[in-house]
């Protein structure tokens, strides 16, 4: 078993952010960061433009006066026109000299009040991260919350020995491989590897069982753990993974004006991602063109395009149950604890199903107890909050039918526009990486922000903010801010961006789940302003952009969809430019044309959903009859 030594380009070790000198150079910075970002938005060279004026306003105008008068007369002016054209520059050179003083005073105004906007949004939005966390924390209970803030701790690549000994107590109820754990990040930091294949090699045994049995529970929280006791940490450039789905499922949300449809994780990811754009992250993107006939070149676009829905409908179906899940999870006295990430679909529908049949029999038990006690006020009202919880599980099973229903339509568009394409492609049409012949190509995009739309995202998120978030943010109660505010913000958020990046577009949505999202877990909740501000700006410029997995996508896309043979040109460029796996492009390439499928089977990877449970219906039947 191999270990390897991870350096990160940048320190966010603790001890150097508690340095006074440190803390000093990030405020520092960060104001330099807000006011490059104010700069860039509202101000102008005004000293470039005052040197302009008073070089055109004074020998330019005076040389073309006199040009033009030679050219119209024939001789030189008089020197009563000259004292004309003098006093005509002057004045004319003066007066443009004033209105610019006074635009750049206004100026000044306007850019002072941009410095102070994305002061308090890059203050806030680091804040309301933490706030969103913390609600998804703690809408879990008992072990499933201990759990999850283990796993939130363990992905922190700066974490203490001491946060390293509280997650490894809080998962494996272990103190001795707790504090094993505390001794392998001490030889890690002192890049003594050997030291840690001994200790690893020792306790290799019992390890192996506690993981596993981990595994069942939380397969995110084991794979960090296994890596920890392995010697590997988290790190900066390699970003965090997001939440699949989020955007679909904040736009659902909007459409059907049902805020269950999102998580609180896809509200933080969603966070995340305007904080990372307001920062200047560039998310990079790949995808084919045609260049060659025009009506080839629109079946192209359209294949895409009906490629891209089909994918975010394969993925909507699965995000939707992860989403009821997690609505039960949140629920009391539910069998389903927590959703953990990279549990099988088949398993969590199966948890989910057991569950809902355990709160309708529990609420046929709570109608026969109501009925036989009138006056028992408690277990009346908890029959209503049981009836509740079933209704909006119900309605969530349905959004979760449709989301399958519609991955079956856009399987069937999917198939005729492949089919069409082959049907119209008299000879296999081949990628090219340069030159001008018809073809297919890769081009490459980015999604980001420009100035104009980081002005415009600034003032209309601290409206939003200024009226229904911060006064809660700031109360000293937490619970002041809750899951509704939260969820509002993600899709006030939504609504600001979608004009600026597109994020409707299906293509645009597998670019950035493509992407791994900057860790911003250095930036803590007591740090000012500025500071948050120079470690989102770093944080963000550190994060890899990994091009890998999306070059091995359009691979694969141009064998199976447009039956394109993958040459070896093509396998040097893809590994070269973006570094996409060379054995993976091998084996593409080598794929049997007889068992190539335009379009993968719909039946892979779907479970079998099945209708709502009669149960269910009956169990809300006689609540209402029980309730009145």
């Amino acid at each position: 078993m191999g270990f390897h030594l991870f350096r990160s380009r940048h320190a966010f070790e603790h001890e150097h952010r508690s340095r006074p000198s440190a803390r000093i150079r990030l405020e520092r910075d960060g104001h330099a960061h807000i006011r490059r970002m104010a700069a860039a938005i509202e101000s102008v060279p005004w000293t470039n433009t005052l040197l302009s004026l008073l070089w055109f306003g004074g020998p330019v105008t005076i040389a073309g006066a006199l040009g033009g008068y030679y050219l119209g007369y024939g001789h030189l002016p008089t020197m009563a026109n000259l004292i004309f054209f003098f006093f005509f520059a002057v004045l004319t050179g003066t007066s443009g000299i004033i209105s610019t003083i006074l635009n750049n005073y206004r100026r000044a105004g306007r850019y002072r009040r941009a410095a102070q906007r994305i002061a308090r949004v890059m203050s806030a939005l680091p804040d309301i991260i933490h706030a969103t966390r913390n609600l998804s924390v703690e809408g879990l209970e008992g072990e499933a919350r201990q759990r999850e803030a283990a796993t939130l701790l363990l992905r922190r690549p700066d974490l203490s020995p001491a946060g390293l000994e509280l997650a490894a107590q809080e998962l494996l109820g272990d103190e001795t491989h707790a504090r094993l754990l505390v001794d392998i990040d001490v030889y890690r930091r002192q890049g003594l590897f050997a030291r840690i294949q001994d200790l690893y090699d020792e306790h290799h045994d019992t390890l192996s069982a506690q993981l596993s049995a981990l595994d069942e529970l939380a397969p995110e929280a084991a794979s960090l753990l296994r890596d920890r006791f392995q010697g590997r940490a988290p790190q900066l450039y390699d970003g965090v993974p997001r939440p699949p789905n989020f955007i679909e499922n904040i736009l659902a949300a909007i459409e059907e004006d049902d805020d269950l449809l999102m998580t609180m994780k896809d509200v933080e990811a969603m966070l995340v991602l305007a904080f990372e754009l307001i920062n200047g992250r560039e998310l990079p993107t790949l995808m084919f063109e045609y260049k060659g006939q025009w009506r080839r070149a629109r079946m192209l676009d359209t294949l895409e395009r009906a490629r891209s829905r089909y994918r975010i409908a394969q993925a909507t179906g699965l995000s939707r149950l992860r989403t009821l899940s997690s609505y039960l999870a949140e629920q009391e006295d539910t069998l389903v604890e927590d959703t953990p990430v990279g549990l099988r679909s088949d398993v969590l529908l199966e948890r989910t199903r057991e569950a809902m049949d355990d709160l309708a029999q529990r609420i046929h038990q709570q109608a026969d107890h109501v009925e036989a006690h009138r006056h028992d006020i408690e277990t009346h009202q908890q029959l209503r909050t049981s009836a509740r919880t079933l209704s909006n599980a119900m309605r969530l099973f349905r959004h979760m039918r449709h989301g399958y229903e519609q991955t079956g339509r856009h399987h069937a568009q999917l198939l005729r526009l492949s089919e069409r394409w082959d049907k119209h492609s008299e000879e296999t049409p081949r990628l090219h990486l340069k030159g001008t012949r018809p073809g297919l190509r890769i081009r490459e995009d980015s999604i980001a922000l420009d100035d104009h739309d980081k002005a415009t995202f600034h003032r209309q998120l601290l409206a939003f903010l200024d009226t229904d978030v911060l006064p809660r943010l700031n109360r000293e109660t937490p619970r002041a801010f809750t899951a509704d505010t939260a969820k509002r913000l993600a899709i006030e958020i939504a609504v600001i961006l979608e004009p600026m990046v597109h994020l409707s577009h299906p293509e645009v949505q597998r670019a950035i789940y493509a992407t791994h999202a900057a860790d911003f877990s250095p930036i803590e909740p007591h740090l000012s302003g500025a500071s948050k501000a120079a470690l989102g700006a770093a944080l963000v410029s550190e994060v890899r952009d990994d091009l890998s997995r999306s070059a091995e996508s359009l691979a694969l896309a141009l064998v199976r969809h447009y039956r394109i043979e993958l040459e070896d040109d093509t396998i040097d460029f893809l590994h070269r430019h973006y570094g996409a796996r060379r054995n993976m492009l091998t084996l593409v390439s080598k794929h049997d044309e007889r068992q190539r499928r335009p379009v993968s089977l719909l039946s892979q990877g779907l479970p079998s959903i099945g209708p709502p449970s009669r149960l269910w219906y009956r169990a809300l039947v006689r609540a209402r009859q029980v309730l009145g």
